[in-house]
């Protein structure tokens, strides 16, 4: 898995850019995992028109199961957790706290009773038992063979591989969605062709995932963590994923920017860290491996004003989060799709 960003590497990646084929100059020189600790050293290259982003040296499909499985941290489960979560989704003023919370990015929400739905990265599955929850026929794709467990565990329909591998072989989706997956994939075209062919004639795509146009990246640059390298390969913004989606014969029914206020938290939070190649962070792992190592003086103490700064302001960074949102500069953007 570890990539170094050398010159010859370089030379094998694609350097037009997947959205308008302009030409792609170098953005961030030197940037690597600041949450898990995966080895290795990339840059991120930006298209000279659009502005699309790519992570390179790029990752590839078979990549991804060695990475997820020994990096993303899953392979702990609380079903407990997992369950009471989900639960959460009938509870009464659910919509508004998700909207007030901001975790109202994904598009599974809007699923409608009757709806067949299919959920590619589906995750730790709480998308699956909030749907199974509303009444919602359900299915799954996964990457990550630790999700296995999960699905298992509560009865669920997932695919662990992708969505290549043409699972659920004879069904078609009157709902496709992808919550933050779009980014993960190393090749968005193919994975935008391959959705098409599952929908239903009236069928919808909803897709949702960080948005470089937001204000939270223009304030942290390369400290932004949705960079999440290598993870993301992709990096978009309104204008490119727009263009992108035209190419494979997609028309945008609606498009919107949410920012979850748990992002902001961690955004604050990881400001108190010193990022080191290799090393994870305790922000995002808790483990011991994480970075030990004891800042200055003056940093110790911005650290501490970012984070009691970041507790008690709680409310007004969720209402900072709704005005980004309405301005369309949030954090993430969610696009519902349908085919021309």
């Amino acid at each position: 898995m570890k990539k170094d960003n050398n010159d010859a590497m370089k030379s094998d990646h694609q350097m037009q850019c997947i959205a308008c084929g302009s030409n792609m100059e170098t953005f961030i020189e030197r940037i690597s995992d600041d949450r898990y600790g995966c080895p290795g050293v990339y840059s991120i290259e930006r298209c000279v028109s659009c502005g699309h982003m790519t992570t390179t040296p790029p990752l590839t499909e078979e990549d991804l199961p060695g990475l997820y499985s020994t990096y993303y941290p899953r392979r702990e489960v609380d079903f407990s957790a997992i369950e009471r979560e989900a639960a959460l989704v009938n509870k009464p003023f659910a919509a508004f706290n998700r909207w007030m919370a901001g975790t109202d990015h994904q598009g599974h929400y809007l699923a409608q009773p009757g709806e067949k739905v299919l959920d590619v990265g589906c995750g730790s599955c709480i998308s699956l038992l909030e749907m199974r929850n509303k009444g919602i026929e359900s299915w799954g794709i996964e990457a990550d063979p630790n999700v296995r467990t999960i699905a298992d565990h509560f009865g669920l329909q997932v695919h662990i591989g992708n969505i290549y591998d043409l699972p659920f072989p004879d069904m078609k989706f009157d709902l496709i969605v992808l919550n933050q997956v779009l980014e993960h994939v190393p090749d968005p075209s193919a994975m935008l062709q391959a959705v098409r062919e599952r929908l239903t004639p009236q069928g919808r795509v909803i897709m949702a995932f960080p948005n470089t146009g937001s204000f939270h990246h223009k304030i942290w640059k390369d400290r932004w963590i949705n960079w999440h390298i290598p993870y993301h390969q992709n990096h978009f913004n309104r204008t490119s994923f727009t263009k992108l989606a035209g190419k494979f014969g997609y028309k945008v029914e609606n498009v919107r920017t949410v920012t979850p206020n748990l992002w902001s938290v961690l955004q604050l939070r990881t400001a108190r860290e010193r990022k080191q190649e290799g090393k994870s962070s305790s922000t995002w792992t808790h483990n011991a491996d994480a970075i030990q190592v004891r800042p200055p003086f003056f940093t110790r103490l911005k650290n501490v004003a970012l984070s009691r700064g970041a507790r008690g302001a709680g409310m007004v960074m969720g209402l900072g989060n709704r005005i980004l949102d309405a301005a369309g500069k949030g954090d993430s953007l969610l696009f519902v799709l349908r085919p021309i």
